[in-house]
């Protein structure tokens, strides 16, 4: 067993994680169909965070990590997964929205 990454005081710092969901407010952009760019980039690299968590958690069990390291990781990464791939289709659906309103208000 290797030593542990951090503390078991450590763990609920992960909590702070759940700031991430201040993020909801870039949707507003998706409404009116701004920034398009930016902000697929912010949600595909909260993705990419969430991704490396578990990615994290699967070598921290590998190598032998206490569980609370693992667990920390896996339900940290697998939440802000779970709730920003869930979000994906619907802001796709909000820009392509927004894109045939300013069609039709072009064509009037």
């Amino acid at each position: 067993m290797t030593a542990a990454w951090f503390s078991p005081a450590v763990a609920p710092w992960f909590s702070f994680l759940s700031m991430l969901a201040i993020l909801e407010g870039l949707l507003s952009y998706a409404d009116k169909g701004k920034h398009r760019t930016v902000v697929m980039a912010v949600w595909y690299g909260v993705l990419g965070l969430g991704a490396a968590l578990v990615g994290s958690a699967i070598v921290a069990l590998a190598i032998g990590q206490p569980i609370y390291v693992v667990a920390t990781l896996a339900f940290s990464g697998l939440v802000i997964g779970t709730v920003f791939a869930s979000y994906l289709p619907g802001i796709g659906r909000r820009y392509r929205e927004a894109e045939l309103r300013g069609t039709i208000a072009s064509d009037l």
